[in-house]
């Protein structure tokens, strides 16, 4: 039998996405695709302990143990979103995940050897072809967009990144010519991208949270790579985006995890998102697609996803533009 087109293909697979949590999982398992298998809070550090294990011997095997499981969603959502109940229950399930009291930007820090991080930054310290391969067909993707003629975002034209950690995406930047700020939370980190990045570079870092940060003047671009998910508070992030692009501007949300979820948006339950916010308190936020669409909306910016093959993958760029006047702000 012939495989079927792409198109009809994809248009199946999110048919059964939009699916009720429960009817999915049986129609999943009966198509030979099952989901993740559902874990409780009591159980995960059993789990977690199972995978600290395997990244003794194996990053592959460690990401495919954490990808083989999710946990049950908590009870217990407000029906409004975009209200103060929604936003209270999520810094509850954090909580309840992280082992923490409460959280700061603080618990973003990441711990690392400066001297290996040098010479070996993430993800090639992982040793693991699949995770750079990875990591580089995303990068590419990013700059394949922020390069699209319609953006007018030829070198050296003004982007800041926001959130670089490892600084590969600001040395990309960087490195192509474009005039860079890169603004990032851990001192550590900016240290390294000050190291990593070309001699002669159009670069300046600032310490800062991302909420924040007040430029002088606008940019012609904010980049996020797996970065945007981490910030406390998104809605207010993406109004205070006004004061940060210039008008005719643009944003790029790059690998961000913007895709079909049980609920709007809150704590990632997959395998890797809980060792992130389990180990380090890392805030691991996932969105809806319909609930981001609605949150653009409603701060004044409109998406247009850019996927990097076919359907919604995990390297999609999604292109953000103001949009006209008479938005709610």
């Amino acid at each position: 039998m012939s495989p079927l087109p792409r198109s009809v293909a994809g248009a199946g697979r999110r048919a059964v996405d939009a699916l009720p949590d429960g009817v999915r999982r049986r129609v999943r398992s009966a198509l030979g695709r099952p989901l993740a298998r559902q874990v409780t809070l009591d159980g995960l550090d059993a789990e977690l302990a199972v995978a600290a294990d395997l990244f003794g011997r194996s990053e592959d095997e460690a990401r495919r143990f954490l990808d083989g499981f999710e946990l049950v969603v908590p009870p217990g959502a407000p029906a409004d979103p975009f209200s103060e109940a929604y936003r209270q229950w999520t810094w509850h399930v954090y909580e309840r995940i992280s082992g923490r009291t409460g959280y700061s930007v603080a618990n973003e820090h990441s711990p690392f050897d400066y001297e290996r991080a040098l010479v070996r930054p993430f993800p090639y310290q992982t040793r693991s072809a699949t995770v750079v391969g990875d990591d580089l067909v995303a990068r590419g993707h990013l700059l394949r967009c922020l390069g699209d003629p319609a953006l007018g975002l030829a070198p050296p034209a003004r982007v800041v990144e926001f959130g670089p950690g490892w600084g590969n995406v600001t040395v990309d930047l960087a490195a192509t010519g474009f005039a860079v700020t890169a603004v990032e939370v851990d001192a550590g980190f900016a240290d390294l991208v000050r190291a990593r990045c070309p001699v002669g570079a159009d670069l300046s870092i600032e310490v800062a949270d991302m909420l924040v940060f007040e430029p002088p003047e606008p940019f012609d671009a904010a980049v996020f790579f797996e970065s945007f998910h981490h910030c406390a508070d998104h809605v207010a992030m993406l109004r205070h985006l006004h004061r940060i692009v210039r008008p005719g501007g643009a944003v790029l949300l790059a690998s961000e995890p913007v895709q079909q979820m049980p609920y709007p948006w809150g704590p990632r339950l997959d395998g890797q998102s809980l060792w992130s916010t389990r180990t380090h308190g890392w805030l691991e936020l996932g969105f809806d697609t319909a609930y981001f669409d609605e949150a653009l909306a409603r701060t004044g910016w409109e998406g247009v996803r850019r996927p990097v093959g076919p359907g919604h993958g995990a390297a999609d760029v999604i292109v953000v533009r103001a949009r006209e006047a008479g938005a709610d702000l």
